[in-house]
């Protein structure tokens, strides 16, 4: 890494990737809903049936273990090609941590604007954000690195 983009790059992408697998970590482990998917429902967790109580638990844990699986692909081509200075890795942390996080910014928009539950909208910006940014100065280090 010969620049200070590819350098701010490097720190940018690496706390987008820090925040999927923790986000991921909090989803996967989860031994009911998130309160605000309650509230959402307009419900309590004891006031679902045993099998919705199932259904739901398994998707969110899926998806946390999808945020993990995310993080740790983004994990790894951060710490061994990008840092060996391969241009496609750094496209790639992109385009891989983008494919994860516009879907579910999307799925928690529609949640908070539809329902009465209150997901963390601003947090899926920032980890959007930071991932993008990671892409921008991705893009300004490799063109300063060719001139």
């Amino acid at each position: 890494m010969h620049s200070r983009a590819l350098k701010i790059s490097f720190w940018l992408y690496g706390l987008a990737t820090f925040a999927s697998i923790l986000i991921g970590l909090l989803y996967a482990s989860r031994s009911q809903i998130m309160p605000y998917h309650l509230e959402a429902l307009e419900t309590s967790w004891q006031g679902l049936e045993p099998s919705y109580q199932v259904l739901l638990k398994a998707l969110l844990n899926g998806g946390g273990f999808y945020g993990i699986a995310n993080g740790l692909f983004m994990l790894v081509l951060l710490l061994i090609p990008f840092r060996k200075g391969e241009s496609w890795a750094g496209y790639s942390i992109g385009l891989i941590g983008l494919v994860g996080a516009l879907p579910l910014t999307y799925i928690v928009y529609i949640v908070k604007t539809n329902t009465a539950g209150n997901p963390p909208l601003g947090v899926m910006i920032i980890v959007v954000a930071l991932i993008l940014a990671g892409l921008f100065s991705f893009i300004i280090g490799q063109t300063l690195k060719q001139t």
